[in-house]
């Protein structure tokens, strides 16, 4: 009889075991698909803001582009010569410099004669062939 009763609890353990055995799989195969979704939403956002982010930083530009032919032809109309909104770009980019600077060291050349040649050196960007730009898929305006 004694045996008879370890045989059958000896069964019953081995029957515990398995169904324990196949819970804890079921647990660890839905955790881990539970986290393989959650990695594929998070890569799916991480793409859709990117892909926003990037479509932004072209919209910025092309109103960039605009205003600064709309001041040009502002200008223009006043006979205000173009350097002046080079200089005014110049101090923008130093004022956005300072502002923004983590720490780092820039030198500027403040000197009226570094900043007469730093405006030269941005009148000669108007130099560039306007075929070879026309060629590259640029408008001039």
């Amino acid at each position: 009889m004694r045996s008879m009763s370890q045989v059958v609890s000896s069964n019953n353990m081995k029957a515990a075991a398995e169904n324990e055995a196949q819970a804890q799989y079921l647990i660890k195969t839905r955790a881990a698909e539970a986290e393989a979704r959650a990695i594929r939403v998070k890569a799916e956002a991480e793409k859709e803001a990117s892909e926003l982010k990037g479509a932004g930083n072209a919209r910025f530009r092309e109103q960039v582009a605009e205003g600064l032919a709309n001041a040009g032809k502002t200008m223009q109309a006043g006979e205000v010569p173009p350097g002046f909104m080079l200089f005014t770009m110049w101090l923008d980019g130093m004022k956005y410099i300072s502002e923004h600077g983590k720490g780092n060291v820039m030198f500027f050349d403040g000197s009226n004669e570094g900043m007469e040649r730093a405006i030269k050196q941005m009148q000669a960007l108007k130099t560039l062939d306007k075929r070879s730009l026309e060629d590259a898929g640029i408008k001039l305006i």
